[in-house]
């Protein structure tokens, strides 16, 4: 990639997750054009597998026009005219959509991203290289992996991306698209399954508390619509005292007054164990995704 502007995205396998980035980074370029600057990214391919998976892509953006190309079934093509390929597939599908012929050429010297739970550079690697090794005369490409939420709809997700080599070019244009979507943290790649955890899992986790919560205040008597208008905003404020630096148990502290009812609830649970329950669910799921990638 010569330059940062007027590249060519494909997102193969266009579903849920890669919708959503698909959605922050067209209206960014779609802005930019606006504003009569050259977008990063002026041509945008998504693949899919179905005929009403296509037609829902092409309804959901139809505002954008021509900067958006469907694909129904033809991965390779997509991959052939893409800069930058995104594999947004289901994780049981890589070997099967990166072992098709013509994959490994269409991807020589490109920047290749990976949001696939479980997925190790060498395992994707190994998928594009079955029928033999690199030669050496075929162009490098590079994987570099990330792992974000659903909250990427709203331009709101954390996204976790492994720190690898490669080009300064690479390394700009990659974090400039997952920086549409929300906010971007680097990890090596021995923490990144932890950090994926923490980026895609964790919000999932959060759910269990929120419904929780929710119950006790019915219970109590309040609306469920009420109390959740109350809860999520509550969620905002604590995120926003956390985001400025605040200590979690530093907060706790200044919540709690002696014989309060703060107090009071932090020590039913403590006493149910809920702190050690959501650490032993984080320390589940960081191994179950290193067990997927092995």
């Amino acid at each position: 990639m010569a330059a940062t502007t007027g590249k060519t995205l494909a997102i193969i396998g266009c579903g849920t997750m890669g919708s959503a980035i698909l959605s922050g980074v067209l209206e960014s370029c779609a802005k930019s054009r606006e504003a009569g600057e050259s977008p990063r990214i002026a041509h945008f391919i998504a693949t899919v597998q179905s005929q009403g998976s296509a037609q829902g892509l092409k309804t959901r953006f139809t505002k954008y026009g021509d900067a958006l190309e469907v694909l129904q079934a033809d991965n390779v093509s997509a991959m052939r005219k893409a800069d930058v390929v995104l594999l947004a597939c289901k994780p049981y599908m890589a070997n099967t959509v990166l072992k098709e012929a013509g994959v490994r050429e269409a991807l020589e010297g490109k920047l290749v991203l990976s949001v696939l739970v479980g997925s190790p550079a060498e395992m994707l690697e190994a998928a594009i290289f079955h029928a033999g090794p690199r030669r050496k005369d075929e162009a490098v490409f590079y994987i570099k992996r990330v792992m974000l939420n659903i909250a990427a709809d709203l331009g709101q997700s954390m996204s976790v991306i492994e720190t690898t080599s490669m080009p300064d070019e690479y390394e700009e244009i990659s974090d400039w698209i997952f920086l549409q979507v929300g906010k971007t943290a680097p990890v090596t790649p021995e923490l990144f399954d932890v950090g994926g955890v923490l980026a895609g899992v964790s919000g999932a986790l959060f759910t269990v508390a929120f419904d929780g919560i929710l119950d006790g205040a019915v219970k109590q008597g309040l609306k469920r619509a009420d109390a959740k208008k109350m809860l999520t905003q509550s969620l905002f404020s604590i995120a926003s005292l956390l985001e400025s630096g605040e200590h979690p148990a530093v907060l706790r502290e200044k919540f709690s007054s002696p014989r309060g009812t703060t107090i009071e609830g932090l020590l039913s649970l403590e006493q149910d164990g809920v702190r050690y329950a959501f650490s032993k669910a984080v320390i589940a799921s960081s191994k179950r995704s290193e067990e997927i990638g092995k």
